[in-house]
């Protein structure tokens, strides 16, 4: 295993076991330095400490190589950046032929060997890059720190002890893995030239191993239209070159053994690289930096000086805090780590990004701004237990920033269960509507605010469990009193309004009688102010309106928290001048991504919900995110599964012949109180009880339908049955059974007895 290139090309050395702990050693003794002599410093950063020896992204992934001779090898890639906040990421990519680990390691099972071997070289490759982080920082490169790396090695059994065994490349196997390496970094959205490109480490990898990294890389952003506008020659370079040599007539090309051996995207891109190599080599700063005459290498060296009589050190370790307390200082901003034209991201369930970018669009101060509009789940998430929605919030992130994000947008569950865990993993923004939608009731309320104003909130189950909107309020307006109402229906109507070939419309008789039922407990309270806690309901706001007139005979203010997101997202990028540095007159790009089962609906949604035909690209989250593994995967699949049927079951219900009560009390009793801990004296849930009145009902549809049947089966928590018997008189009495039991009885005329409680 080697450590990264120094810039006087000096040959890597094998990194000695165990690097990453001497590197957190070396960064917790600097810590400890200021926390003695620098109070004042280290009080302001303290709480960056631990980020600082974290990685921003790290990934094991598995190439399957052809080999010559027809078999297939397994690779394992392994990748690390360790932090961009000083720039784009920077690193070699190095072929480990062997590794030296400690005996007792190659005594344990197989299974155990081969994850501690990936273990080991994981974290040497995060020792490099975190060591190239600190490197750039120190010698003032504005790059970031990063590293590749190849295993080239094969566990094999010899007389019950497991051997390391490197595995030999032929020039063109060599070629071929280069080529998959350049493929996949670029598919990942991990390389490209806004981001991560590679060195050779000039002791396992050379020139030629890049050429046919970049190459690949480049014929990929091609194919793949990842180049932006600006990249117009770049673009124009590589499409010649395409179409010269046909290759998308001849995707057998790419096995072509002359073929893989050659690098025309390189050789025609190779004025364009030129450039980008002397930029992201650092070679200027570096030299002018180490330079004895120039200003700027006087300067660095006084600066040591100045640190190792501050601090009592030598200069060794002068050089360590300096680096350490340059990257707190870039780590500390608000801009972080983001691309100065990057995009907002929208991230958000169904229709509902849609629904956001619409009042986002209406910003002038955002004209300007690339949005890119995900639909990262087409199906709910309310229902959604919090380490779920945790899990499925972090890969979902990591796709947005490897996409472009300078800032992302969550939903209100989103944004309740996930965003304070989110913003200590990710070094972007991340903003939710909660905050926005407080301030905006505080606002509201103004100079005169009541001394126990009634709020309102209708939100999913998993937003009003976490008690994020009355834990926000506390802070702003104690005394205030939160009323809550789950609503699971609602968000699963907007989505059917979007994509339902019937042509539903939010004003139907059907959706307006389900919205007012939700709404009724919530009409006696005497609120002060209404909010709309999910980002699906800003499309019921003048609905609500008409009714709360109707019902109170007084209009009610409702502030809607899918416009209240966009309108502070403006806000914050201009406080910390992050806003595009594009002139506002020309509009900024549009870009809408759904995952590949969704696509066609999400298009539909945005036609229906915005009036606009858009182009909708498919996603692979996987692809996108770049190290998700198996359990991720079927973690994915397993989520899209229970969504789907979840999904299927409040259509039946929100399209049932059932009394709008009667809906909204079944969907309470699945997905609302009737499935979460009462006993919060802090927290007021407002729903309605499926009295005897609405069992009936729901009894009476369960004998005409099966599937109905099926929905009462679960709300009495029993296995029902339909079964028609005589009594003595010889009269038919249909009658619900459970385990032989008398459940519900319906005789002539629908009269209903309930045999047991429910």
């Amino acid at each position: 295993m080697t450590s990264y290139q120094s810039k006087q090309g000096k040959r890597n050395k094998l990194m000695p076991f165990n690097t990453l702990g001497k590197i957190h050693r070396d960064i917790d003794k600097v810590k400890l330095i200021l926390q003695k002599k620098d109070k004042i410093f280290y009080n302001k950063y303290r709480h960056l400490f631990e980020q600082l020896k974290q990685s921003r992204q790290r990934f094991i992934d598995t190439i399957n190589l052809n080999m010559e001779d027809g078999n297939s090898k397994p690779i394992k890639l392994f990748l690390v950046q360790h932090n961009l906040a000083f720039g784009p990421g920077h690193g070699v990519l190095q072929f480990i032929k062997e590794i030296h680990l400690p005996k007792r390691v190659l005594k344990t099972p197989p299974h155990n060997t081969i994850d501690r071997v990936d273990k080991w070289i994981l974290e040497e490759v995060e020792a490099t890059a975190t060591s190239m982080s600190l490197y750039h920082v120190l010698h003032n490169i504005k790059l970031g720190g990063a590293c590749c790396a190849v295993a080239l090695l094969e566990l094999k059994k010899f007389d019950n002890h497991i051997k390391i065994v490197p595995i030999i490349l032929t020039d063109i196997e060599e070629a071929r893995l280069s080529r998959e390496i350049g493929n996949r970094l670029v598919k990942y959205h991990i390389m490209g030239p806004e981001s991560l490109w590679l060195e050779p480490d000039n002791l396992t990898t050379n020139e030629q191993v890049l050429n046919w990294v970049e190459d690949e890389a480049l014929k990929t952003l091609l194919l793949r239209q990842l180049l932006t506008p600006k990249d117009k020659k770049l673009f124009e370079t590589l499409n010649k070159v395409h179409q010269t040599d046909g290759m998308n007539k001849n995707s057998e090309d790419h096995e072509n053994p002359s073929k893989i051996l050659e690098t025309p995207f390189h050789n025609e891109a190779l004025l364009w690289l030129k450039e980008w190599r002397a930029t992201r080599r650092g070679e200027i700063a570096t030299e002018e930096l180490l330079s004895k005459t120039s200003k700027v290498g006087k300067q660095y060296r006084r600066q040591i000086v100045r640190i190792s009589l501050k601090y009592f050190v030598f200069p060794s370790l002068a050089k360590k805090i300096l680096s350490v307390q340059r990257l707190l200082n870039v780590m500390n901003l608000p801009i972080k780590d983001f691309k100065p034209n990057g995009q907002i991201v929208i991230l958000d369930t169904g229709i509902a990004p849609a629904i956001v970018e619409q009042y986002l669009l209406q910003l002038q101060e955002l004209y300007g701004e690339d949005v890119l509009v995900m639909s990262v789940l087409a199906k709910r998430l309310g229902g959604s237990s919090p380490e779920m929605i945790v899990q499925l919030c972090r890969i979902y992130v990591e796709a947005a920033r490897n996409l472009g994000a300078k800032i992302v947008l969550l939903c209100n569950t989103m944004d309740a269960n996930a965003r304070e865990t989110l913003e200590r993993e990710f070094t972007i923004p991340i903003i939710g509507p909660i905050i926005p939608a407080i301030q905006a009731v505080t606002r509201h309320l103004g100079p005169y605010t009541p001394n126990k104003p009634n709020i309102g909130v209708i939100a999913t189950k998993a937003t009003i469990a976490t008690g994020a909107y009355e834990h926000e309020l506390n802070k702003c307006i104690p005394t205030a009193k939160v009323f809550n109402v789950i609503a699971p229906l609602l968000a699963t109507m907007v989505d059917m309004i979007a994509t339902d070939k019937t042509g539903s419309t939010i004003t139907s008789q059907r959706n307006v009688n389900i919205l007012e039922a939700n709404l009724l407990p919530l009409t006696k309270k005497n609120l002060h102010i209404l909010v709309l806690g999910c980002t699906h309901y800003g499309i019921f706001e003048q609905a609500i309106h008409d009714f709360w007139i109707r019902c109170t005979g007084k209009d009610i203010v409702i502030v809607n928290s899918s416009r209240e997101l966009p309108r502070f997202t403006a806000t914050y990028l201009k406080k910390n001048r992050m806003l595009s540095s594009r002139d506002n007159t020309h509009k900024g790009a549009r870009s809408y991504m759904a995952s590949q089962e969704d696509t066609v609906g999400f298009k539909q949604g945005i036609m229906k919900i915005t009036g606009r035909n858009v182009k909708v690209i498919p996603i692979d989250i996987g692809e996108v995110v770049g190290r998700l593994s198996e359990d991720d995967r079927f973690f994915q699949e397993t989520v899209f599964k229970e969504s789907s049927e979840d999904v299927n079951l409040r259509t039946f219900i929100i399209k049932s012949n059932l009394s709008a009560e009667a809906k909204v009390a079944i969907a309470d009793t699945f997905y609302g109180t009737g499935s979460m801990d009462k006993n919060h004296p802090d927290r007021q849930i407002l729903a309605i009880e499926l009295t005897d009145e609405l069992m009936r009902e729901l009894a009476l549809q369960a004998i005409r339908d099966r599937d109905m049947l099926k929905i009462l089966s679960s709300v009495t928590n029993s296995p029902l049955e339909v079964v028609i018997e005589q009594n003595s008189k010889g009269e038919n009495h249909t009658m619900i059974k459970s385990n032989g039991q008398n459940y519900f009885i319906v005789g002539e005329n629908d009269h209903f007895i309930r045999a047991l409680p429910p």
